[in-house]
């Protein structure tokens, strides 16, 4: 059975079992009946994919709670910045947050939503649902925010890899060009040759039609294509192997946490577990639709396509093997995270084989 029928499949019995949470939430679950006002930010602005997956889920929460949740889904720094929103909900200047790790200011935890070279969509839920994921995001995390409980809430598809002013058609197109790149990923560039430059997503745009960078990644093909870069950006490159999925988290201050009763506490805890499914769904439905814009604009002969070889996809696996492996040696954090990620892709990786051979 090939992956899309398997994560289909998957989807569609988290919901269910969503809904299933909504109906009967007072068989079984003890209910103090008390109502919950939660102060919620996310992490992304106001408007795009992102944000509509984080206001998901608050949705989803205050419908199955019977109105017994409140929790209005604010952009990011509404009331604090994003970098800041970890220790936020630490110390209770909100009650919770969306977010993916690659935000936290600590960088050794930004593989637990997303890694260059890393874990699949699938992976990441399968590591966070049925192995040990959810225990090792709260065990790190509690380490650098001891107030806080997290559950994986989402995962979302792949990125495009690069859209540039100059055809970038293998690795040595890359050599000496300005690219905007960011944390690991901007390390394994720079180790490739290229002139990595860090600025903000938000500024890509300008900076490829001023000329201050000669390409940059940025998110998947629905983003992308909202944010116009075909618009100055004549050349486009695959596959996003910088990043092939990425997690988002759900963050709550522990003390909101233990007050609530079990039943609202269910309620959450099902909620992300089916927005993980949904999110999926969407951003794979609304990518097909960029990535058919996309072609339509290269079959015109306004934008050329280009594939990576499969030799330098190996080239570049290689070089990030062996920077994970220094930096597993040290930063003890990000080495925990990554073992038992990896652990967990050998020990599937036979069965993903035999999957893969029947397409």
């Amino acid at each position: 059975m090939k992956k899309r029928y398997l994560a289909a499949a998957l989807a569609l019995c988290l919901m269910m079992t969503c809904f299933a949470g909504c109906t009967v939430q007072t068989e079984g679950t003890a209910s103090s009946g008390k109502a919950y006002n939660l102060v919620y930010q996310c992490g992304f602005s106001a408007g795009g994919g992102p944000y509509q997956y984080a206001s998901d889920l608050s949705k989803t929460i205050v419908d199955c709670s019977g109105g017994r949740v409140t929790m209005d889904c604010l952009a990011t720094n509404s009331v604090v910045p994003t970098v800041d929103m970890l220790q936020a909900v630490s110390n209770g200047t909100l009650d919770c947050a969306q977010m993916t790790a690659t935000n936290f200011s600590d960088d050794s935890l930004g593989i637990l939503s997303a890694l260059p070279l890393g874990m699949t969509f699938d992976e990441y839920m399968g590591w966070y649902i049925a192995g040990e994921g959810e225990q090792i995001l709260n065990e790190v995390i509690s380490e650098v925010a001891d107030n806080v409980v997290a559950f994986p809430c989402g995962v979302v598809d792949s990125e495009i890899f690069l859209h540039s002013t100059k055809p970038v058609a293998c690795l040595n197109d890359m050599k000496g060009l300005k690219i905007r790149g960011v944390s690991d990923w901007a390390n394994i560039e720079t180790i490739l040759g290229v002139s990595v430059v860090s600025m903000d997503g938000g500024e890509c745009y300008e900076a490829l039609s001023r000329g201050t960078i000669d390409g940059c990644e940025y998110s998947s093909p629905a983003t992308n294509w909202a944010a116009g870069f075909q618009e100055v950006a004549p050349y486009m490159t695959v596959p996003g192997i910088h990043q092939s999925s990425a997690a988002y988290l759900l963050l709550i201050n522990k003390d909101v946490w233990n007050d609530m009763d079990e039943q609202i506490q269910n309620i959450i805890r099902t909620s992300c577990l089916a927005m993980m499914a949904k999110n999926w769904a969407d951003d794979r439905v609304a990518n097909a639709e960029a990535w058919l814009k996309f072609e339509e604009l290269a079959d015109q002969g306004k934008l050329t396509i280009y594939t990576l070889p499969e030799e330098d996809i190996q080239t570049i696996k290689e070089v990030g093997a062996r920077y994970y492996q220094e930096k597993c040696e040290s930063n003890p954090l990000f080495a925990k995270i990554y073992n038992s990620q990896q652990a967990y892709i050998q020990a599937t990786k036979s069965w993903n084989e035999a999957v893969e051979a029947g397409k």
